[in-house]
């Protein structure tokens, strides 16, 4: 299973500071000492290095590229990290192409003559992500930090070991945030399916949300279009297949329990099982997207409400290809103020946090969705020639979908497309029905009537 993990840094100061070394400038190289794990030898390096201006904005510069690549102390380590698709090296967009099933075409050797130049353009659907969030950390090095770390064995890895502390593991704890807060806007939003189920009390509840979990499981496995947002067919292959889980219903279910539900062996299993402690956001991590999304637009801190649909889910099964997360840039930027001897360091994270519309996600939820009604509003009078956009009012539940398909009766010279917008072609005359019903539940639906001119 994987886990929120803290890395221990095994380095020393000696070896941290000949790595720097080695990686530094021939001139680095040629002034500073090979340092061996001793006071006196560090001392030295230290007199080396502090003694010239460029060699200590070297080292710096160096502190910073040794903590970020070579060594890591004490760094929450983001068990979400694995959803990760990448570094996207030049733009800002990534764009996702699916081509969905050709369609199948009964055989009938008269038609050939007409229909053998007949073009048929595949059902191809694309998507695009975009990068959405551009932060930064900041941190100060003194010149007393810097004189400071060469007076004792461990000050430079105690040194780096700050840097980590403070940067990269709030960077990495902000990425889980992130993460989840991606797929909760989707939860919320009705966007992935739910499969209900019984609150977790005894054996026989936790049994049944493990067959409601093996369910998913087995049916993401055939063609289908249930289990994807933009309702194309897909599958999943056992090997792609993601079991993301809280840790109360970790609690109550064994690692070996699911993984027979996914017909897995338990090893194999457990490096697909992700813990997380809960879908929804404690007080902490809600300040902290108030900050990291302080200049969007479309934020809206989430709601007493909200945070309890969220606590109702307990698991999201989903295609590894379902997360499209991307690292946009991790980049050191700095600035030595010569008046106060100390150096700004500004770490920026570039990210990109979306997910497919086009892969299997569901989750399992004690709530279940509903739908209480549905209105269409739009042009009662309408024009032969013109297009009108009618719009869809549908009232639900929580985790509830509200999309909804659309439908006119009579079809007769008139055209309407899944946007809800309809045209009226030439020799529509009469009134039109212009119907929505509701995805989640077609039991409910809502209508307007357009009269032509």
């Amino acid at each position: 299973m994987i886990y929120p993990q803290v890395s221990q840094l095994s380095a020393n100061s000696a070896g941290i500071l000949n790595v720097i070394r080695n990686e530094s400038s021939l001139a680095y190289q040629q002034a500073v000492p090979t340092v061996e794990q001793t006071t006196e030898s560090i001392k030295a390096a230290g007199t080396a290095i502090l003694g010239f201006k460029p060699r200590m904005n070297e080292f710096v510069n160096m502190v910073n590229r040794i903590a970020a690549v070579v060594v890591t102390s004490k760094m929450y380590q983001n068990p979400l990290a694995f959803m990760k698709k990448g570094k996207l090296e030049f733009g800002e967009t990534i764009e996702e192409v699916f081509v969905s099933l050709a369609k199948g075409t009964p055989y009938d050797p008269a038609s050939s003559p007409s229909t053998v130049f007949k073009r048929n353009l595949p059902d191809v659907r694309t998507m695009f992500h975009q990068m959405n969030l551009q932060t930064y950390y900041p941190i100060t090095i003194s010149f007393q930090q810097l004189k400071q770390a060469f007076t004792s064995l461990n000050g430079v890895r105690s040194l780096i070991e700050d840097i980590v502390q403070q940067v990269y593991s709030a960077a990495y704890y902000d990425e889980y945030i992130m993460t989840k807060y991606t797929f909760a806007v989707l939860i919320l939003n009705g966007s992935i399916a739910v499969n209900t189920v019984p609150g977790i009390s005894d054996s026989d509840t936790a049994r049944q949300n493990v067959r409601a979990v093996k369910a998913l499981s087995n049916s993401m496995r055939f063609m289908s279009s249930s289990y994807t947002m933009a309702n194309v067919p897909t599958f999943t292959e056992p090997q792609d297949m993601y079991c993301i889980i809280t840790s109360d219903f970790s609690a109550w279910v064994d690692v070996e329990v699911l993984a027979q539900a996914f017909n897995m062996d338990k090893a194999t299993f457990a490096g697909q099982q992700v813990l997380i402690d809960s879908f929804s956001f404690n007080q902490g991590e809600l300040d902290r997207l108030d900050m990291l999304l302080a200049d969007d637009p479309n934020y809206e801190r989430l709601g007493a409400d909200d945070l309890a649909a969220l606590e109702t889910v307990k698991c999201m099964v989903c295609d590894r290809r379902f997360p499209q997360i991307y690292d946009n840039l991790d980049m050191y930027a700095e600035n030595y103020n010569a008046t106060g001897l100390y150096w700004n360091e500004n770490f920026h994270v570039w990210r990109t946090y979306s997910a497919s519309p086009f892969s299997n996600a569901a989750i399992t939820s004690t709530t279940t969705p509903s739908v209480t009604s549905v209105t269409v509003a739009g042009e009662k009078t309408v024009h032969v020639g013109s297009t009108y956009q009618y719009v869809a009012t549908v009232t639900t539940g929580k985790l509830t979908n509200k999309g909804v398909t659309w439908s006119i009766t009579p079809t007769t010279n008139v055209e309407i497309n899944q946007n809800g917008q309809v045209t009226f072609k030439s020799g529509a005359s009469g009134s039109y029905t212009i119907k929505a019903t509701s995805v989640a539940d077609n039991t409910k639906s809502g209508s307007a009537t357009a009269t032509i001119s």
